[in-house]
């Protein structure tokens, strides 16, 4: 697949393997979750994206799981525990504990049947609180070893800058209470108080190490005034190992959070990448 493809249909469908979009829900500590997988076409089994959407949640990027299953992908896009209809209440922990649900879950005998999942080749991709899902959840597991972090927001670095700020607090208090609306069982307040009360564990710096044998790309907008580059990205890059033996991929896209004005120019560098990435595994 090359990238003068990722917007024209296939010269022949799979009429015995069509690409499907199924709707279901993942069970994480009791609750139901709700999901969307897009399956490639082709009998596979196929390398399965988990492409995790931010906080809380407004942009979920399904324009880049169009693009990546036609690049033969597997897609799946999940709500966490308290948001957008999930059962259960909203916490960055439980996030966090739904993310290792849906991995166990593309492992499962009837997602390697049923959907085409290459359990052995999962990938975790995540946009703004969702970038910091995926390197928190690479950290955890070094066998997997594709992560992407989309204007990634470390939680745990703004935690440590609201410790320092009662002002910095009021003025994200009033900032993010909005934002509260799509999510059950927390406030704003709680919200920020969870970052400050996990300032150390989840600052993205502090795990550099563990994200060692991971390729990772990091995509950041040079306008962005959420996750701003100079805090939330070229922070964490200059942290991470660098020389020959690194495989990370940093660039900067001349766009804000939601990189509103360069969606394609997005999938085509996330897909480069992924392309890239799946090159030097053949060879």
């Amino acid at each position: 697949m090359n990238l003068e493809a990722i917007n024209s249909d296939p010269l022949e469908i799979d009429r015995e393997y069509p690409a499907l979009l199924e709707c279901f829900t993942l069970n994480s500590n009791e609750c139901r979750l709700n999901c969307t997988l897009y399956i490639a076409q082709g009998r596979g089994p196929h390398p399965t994206i988990i492409l995790f959407h931010g906080f809380p949640g407004y942009e979920k990027n399904f324009d880049l799981a169009q693009v990546f299953r036609r690049a033969g992908y597997n897609v799946m896009i999940f709500h966490y525990r308290g948001s957008w209809g999930s059962e259960g209440f909203y916490s960055v922990n439980n996030v966090l504990e739904d993310a290792d649900a849906a991995i166990d879950f593309l492992r499962s005998e009837k997602c390697k049947k049923s959907y085409r999942v290459d359990s052995e080749n999962i990938i975790l991709i995540g946009h703004s609180l969702g970038g910091f899902t995926a390197l928190m959840t690479a950290a955890k597991h070094p066998e997997i070893k594709l992560v992407a972090s989309l204007a990634g927001f470390n939680v745990g670095l703004y935690g440590d800058m609201l410790f320092k700020s009662e002002k910095l607090f009021k003025s994200s208090v009033e900032l993010w209470k909005d934002s509260m609306l799509p999510l059950r069982g927390i406030t704003a307040e709680e919200f920020l108080n969870s970052a400050i009360e996990n300032k150390e564990n989840w600052n993205l710096i502090n795990l550099v190490k563990k994200l060692k044998s991971h390729s990772i790309l990091m995509v950041a907008g040079s306008r962005d005034d959420t996750a701003t580059i100079e805090e939330h990205h070229i922070a964490l890059v200059d942290s991470l190992p660098k020389g020959k033996a690194a495989n990370l991929k940093s660039i900067i896209l001349d766009s804000d959070h939601s990189f509103s004005d360069k969606r394609i120019a997005l999938s085509e560098v996330v897909l480069s990448w992924l392309l890239e990435q799946n090159k030097k595994c053949v060879d």
